[in-house]
């Protein structure tokens, strides 16, 4: 059994982490940490986590846990990651490493360095769904790859939630475009060459951004993210013979497919059977933790090419 630490109570934690490590079996709750020891301990009795303390370092020192989770907000995410790092202990980091580019290079190359088990908390890269997409592109079902749409939108209506704030490196890129910018990341495997791009910023961060990203290939993203429009995840992956089309590429459900679209006409596959986003990455870090599986989509490996477009972004916006 793989004895999870907790680093914060954020809400991601609470529904999206731990209702699946209780799908995914394996693994338990073991320990969660807040600087507030009453908040740790709410937390710990109402979603069934065993122990809870008041310092983020108990986690990290304790000899009691075997794997550490980091939901805290953006700005956290490098310090607790990198004295994670130090455990040699499988880590999974919230989205992004950090909102900031060295910070984001340094934590990865000490991932390198150590050989460390760490994973940025893409959980559709697990998923069945995504599995499929790449086994279609590889099968030339569309013919090559030329351009990914790609979408995320939903209205985060709460004016005190980290994410509108700068301190926090809150905003829209950091907290949805890096889903499209990653998917286009693992599928084309280069850096951008030529980046336009338009941000609203009404207050401290961007609350919507308009992208293209030119690779050298002559492959290209155009994306388009934001925290004041209604929920929408639509990617579309257009190809020299057709295209392939995700209702919900990030946190996909049973209901949700991919369609593709070519000369023999148009085919619609479910691949998830109603498994909660967060369980394959759960189940494939237990198995690794085993030592039943080797690793995949490690940060090591993945997380620096979407880390370094989401900076050309930033540095080639337009405010509008």
């Amino acid at each position: 059994m793989i004895r999870w630490g907790i680093i914060g109570t954020a809400d991601i934690a609470r529904g999206g982490f731990l209702p699946a490590l209780r799908e995914a079996g394996g693994g338990q709750a073991w320990m969660v940490a807040s600087r507030d020891l009453e908040r740790a301990r709410l937390f710990a009795s109402e979603n069934g986590v065993a122990k809870a303390c008041g310092d983020y370092n108990e986690i990290v020192e304790s000899d009691e846990i075997d794997a550490i989770y980091i939901p805290v907000p953006n700005h956290a995410h490098y310090e607790w990651t990198m004295k994670a790092l130090q455990t040699h202990k499988p880590v999974l980091c919230e989205k992004p490493l950090s909102g900031v580019w060295h910070q984001a290079e340094e934590v990865v190359k000490e991932a390198q360095r150590t050989r460390a088990l760490l994973w940025e908390a893409y959980a559709f890269q697990f998923q069945p769904q995504w599995l499929r997409v790449q086994d279609l592109i590889r099968e030339g079902a569309v013919g090559d790859a030329l351009e990914i749409h790609g979408t995320f939108n939903t209205v985060l209506g709460r004016p005190k939630d980290a994410r509108w704030a700068k301190a926090f490196q809150g905003g829209a890129l950091n907290d949805l475009g890096c889903y499209p910018v990653h998917v286009a990341s693992l599928l084309i495997r280069e850096d951008p060459e030529d980046v336009w791009a338009q941000a609203e910023i009404p207050h401290e961060v961007d609350e919507s951004v308009w992208g293209v990203l030119r690779y050298p290939s002559r492959q290209q993203l155009i994306m388009n993210v934001s925290f004041v429009r209604r929920y929408d995840t639509f990617t579309r992956i257009v190809g020299s013979a057709g295209e392939i089309r995700l209702s919900n590429t990030y946190h996909p459900s049973a209901r949700d497919a991919v369609s593709v679209y070519s000369k023999r006409g148009v085919v619609k596959e479910y691949t998830m059977q109603g498994q909660l986003p967060f369980t394959d990455m759960l189940r494939h870090i237990h198995a690794v933790a085993r030592g039943d599986s080797e690793p995949m989509q490690l940060a090591a490996d993945v997380s620096l090419p979407t880390a370094w477009a989401m900076e050309k972004i930033r540095r080639h916006w337009t405010p509008v």
